[in-house]
């Protein structure tokens, strides 16, 4: 219970202040939720924008990838030539997977989030995604340099080994770099919509109930 100078204060005023605070806060609060809607609105266009954009150039390199590794294969049938082959073989195939992929993506479409949460909920997913494909990108660079090691340690046909070898390292760099585009969008988006939360709160000042916004 309150004191003033005059004594004690009934529990009259205050209810009724809360009252009034509540047709308030409603008034207050609508304007700033429809301002949230439509920056993340934004942010949710964003991050569609980006994973369409993402399809479209892992489509591009998958397709460059087929058709330099056909033509690799096409023109290597000598026996002297197992690297160059190879490396056609391996990126051929790269090519054929990743093309397959970006096709997938393309045509998948799923509903798009309406609230706050739905959208910072699918784009820490999306962040998710490209960190386990960072982690695979890097694995695949590994593997690629494993075998070019590998090569020089009297297994047979060495040059196929390295030919397969230097297209692993070469697919997992390339695919390395554009998943990290793709990350780091989405870590500042996901920032944005943690900047959006709504978090308006009521504070009991000296002057009254007081409605407090950090926008």
């Amino acid at each position: 219970m309150m004191r003033s100078q005059g004594g004690p204060v009934g529990y009259a005023r205050p209810v009724q202040k809360l009252r009034f605070a509540g047709v308030f806060l409603s008034i207050l609060v609508a304007p700033v939720a429809l301002a949230q809607t439509a920056s993340v609105d934004g942010l949710v266009a964003q991050r569609v924008a980006a994973e369409r954009a993402h399809a479209w150039r892992i489509a591009a390199w998958g397709a460059a990838s087929l058709a330099a590794g056909t033509t690799l294969v096409l023109s290597s049938r000598a026996a002297g030539k197992r690297g160059r082959r190879a490396f056609g073989l391996q990126t051929a195939g790269w090519g054929v997977i990743n093309s397959g992929i970006a096709v997938a993506a393309l045509t998948l479409t799923g509903d798009a989030p309406t609230s706050w949460a739905e959208a910072i909920g699918a784009e820490d997913h999306l962040g998710n995604v490209m960190l386990v494909n960072l982690g695979l990108d890097v694995g695949y660079v590994l593997v690629g340099a494993t075998l070019l090691a590998v090569a020089g340690r009297g297994v047979p046909t060495p040059a196929a080994w390295r030919g397969h070898g230097a297209a692993v390292v070469a697919q997992g760099v390339m695919l390395l770099a554009l998943d990290v585009i793709v990350y780091a969008g989405s870590s500042d988006r996901l920032e944005a919509l943690v900047g959006l939360a709504p978090h308006a709160s009521l504070g009991l000042t000296p002057a009254g109930l007081t409605l407090q916004l950090p926008f």
